[in-house]
């Protein structure tokens, strides 16, 4: 049942945002402008968005230039319509309150005085008006600002086996770039030009490099730009696995100077010392959730001599526990935006989409000597919408063990 559920995910959605999208119009319409509307209006209404939405979220055409002003509507009608599924959710939750609230105060006027409802329905409808706009406001943030922020997290990390001649060496990563219609080219240049400014001696791309190469010959170039002292390496996403990775591999290839790698294991010579890079080919249960035990991570380890300073690229977190069963001292993850939209009020674990995918959905975590971090990607998909969720730029600074204060 759960396997059916993601495996027709994206049909379930387009139904969900039929239903939240005439609720949320509908409530409106009612309270703030009082439009009268027939119980019939509420079966059909539903129903013709959903047809709509089919339409609209249908595969697209080859764009024609009179076509090209239609995007912009298309993008702010899709917005629009995803928003409405967090005002849906609020109301859905302001009902279930409204509606516990009454049964208790009909049961109490049963054994007792009677308490008049109508005041506690007016200010139920009241609330919960006010609490859609400002769900509806706050998702217009992540449209607009929220996503627009940019997260540069360092920290320094003791590594087991490091060579004296990588103490201090500066890791930066970068994940879930996502090149394509939601990341404009001049942004694109703006995100490389920082990663530059942070003075890397390893660039790690940790997978979901782009959304289709229809746009490869503009963006890879501006990609290309990326500089680091020992070199920029990277590995392949779910993404870049749906665009095509013998394409994804082969644009890289003749467009940068990066190193790929696919199930494989570098070594990276840091002045006389050496670190080795263990990248793994993406492989996912489906495009939500990863595979815990890696059919090849094991094989792929042993090809690094022991003894020997090891870092693992792994775009999805989820095989993280089985590398802290062969005790990999760093791994760098991202796949799960750190859902895009999390509650703001916590810090470390805030609550995320990114929480119904896996148990690491963001941030920095620990298994006996083996911590891994989870990159929230400078891309976005789906929706160009983050919210409490920025995007980031990692800078691990490796340090020999013993060399941090504790």
């Amino acid at each position: 049942m759960i396997r059916y559920f993601w495996r027709n995910f994206f049909f379930f959605l387009v139904v969900l945002i039929a239903f939240a999208q005439w609720a949320c119009a509908s409530w409106l319409a009612s309270q703030l402008f009082g439009v009268q509307i027939p119980w019939q209006a509420h079966l059909l209404g539903p129903a013709l968005i959903y047809v709509l939405n089919r339409l609209v979220l249908g595969p697209r055409r080859a764009a024609r230039p009179s076509a090209l002003s239609v995007a912009p509507l298309r993008r702010a009608y899709m917005s629009v319509a995803f928003t409405s599924i967090f005002g849906f959710a609020f109301l859905l939750v302001a009902g279930a309150v409204w509606g516990t609230a009454y049964a208790g105060v009909t049961i109490f006027s049963a054994f007792g005085p009677n308490l008049p409802t109508a005041p506690m329905t007016e200010a139920a409808a009241l609330i919960s008006t006010a609490g859609l706009v400002c769900v509806l406001g706050t998702m217009a943030y992540g449209y607009g600002l929220g996503q627009r922020r940019l997260f540069v997290n360092e920290f320094d990390l003791e590594l087991a086996d490091l060579p004296a001649e990588a103490d201090g060496l500066r890791l930066v990563q970068i994940s879930d770039i996502h090149l394509g219609q939601y990341l404009s080219e001049e942004r694109l240049r703006g995100y490389v030009e920082k990663v530059n400014s942070l003075s890397p001696d390893i660039v790690c791309i940790t997978g979901d490099i782009t959304d289709g190469l229809d746009h490869a010959e503009r963006t890879f170039p501006i990609l290309a730009g990326l500089r680091a002292r020992h070199g920029v390496y990277a590995i392949l996403g779910n993404h870049d696995m749906y665009t095509g990775a013998e394409g994804v591999t082969e644009a890289i290839r003749l467009r940068t100077d990066f190193t790929v790698l696919r199930d494989e294991v570098v070594r990276v010579q840091i002045d006389g010392g050496n670190l080795f890079l263990i990248g793994l080919e993406d492989r996912g249960s489906d495009w939500a959730h990863g595979l815990k035990d890696h059919p090849t991570l094991e094989y792929l380890f042993a090809q690094v001599p022991q003894g020997q300073a090891h870092v693992l690229l792994s775009h999805r977190p989820d095989p993280f526990e089985h590398a802290a069963r062969l005790q990999i001292g760093l791994t760098l993850a991202g796949h799960t935006h750190g859902g895009q939209l999390a509650l703001p009020w916590f810090h470390d674990r805030r609550p995320s989409l990114a929480h119904f995918i896996t148990a690491y959905p963001r941030g920095t975590f620990q298994i006996g000597r083996s911590t891994m971090h989870v990159n929230l990607g400078l891309g976005v998909t789906g929706q160009p919408v983050r919210l409490a969720t920025p995007r980031e730029i990692t800078v691990v600074t490796l340090r020999q063990e013993g060399e941090i204060p504790t």
